[in-house]
């Protein structure tokens, strides 16, 4: 089962192997609020300016997203790695619920699904 949270929401019996997928890490965040640190899932750098600044839309935020993903071979060897997992695995990420974020996108590209818009929990 693949969850998607924020790195603020307490941590839950049911999410099982928790992994920050930001670039930077987290104001005021502990080690202890998660088992692993992927930034190689979260976007480059210019690609969050582009959405912070509003300069993209979100369909090409996700399509860009994407993209990156697609060509970086740490990233696809992470997303493979979470398609097989067997376990319970949560993709933490700051961003507050109803604004478009990363971890519903990676979310949909390794299980497969076509969720869109990209910002439910």
């Amino acid at each position: 089962m693949l969850k998607t949270k924020r790195i603020a929401e307490p941590r839950e019996e049911t999410d099982g192997r928790r992994i920050l997928i930001t670039r930077y890490w987290p104001r005021g965040v502990k080690r202890e609020h998660f088992d692993e640190w992927q930034k190689e899932l979260a976007p480059s750098i210019p690609l969050l300016k582009e959405i912070k600044n509003d300069s993209i839309s979100d369909e090409e935020f996700a399509r860009k997203f994407e993209m990156e993903m697609q060509r970086n071979e740490a990233s696809r060897a992470a997303i493979d790695e979470l398609r097989r997992a067997d376990s319970h695995t949560t993709l933490l990420c700051h961003e507050p619920e109803g604004v478009v974020c990363h971890r519903h996108l990676l979310r949909r590209m390794i299980t497969g699904t076509d969720e869109f818009p990209a910002y439910h929990d």
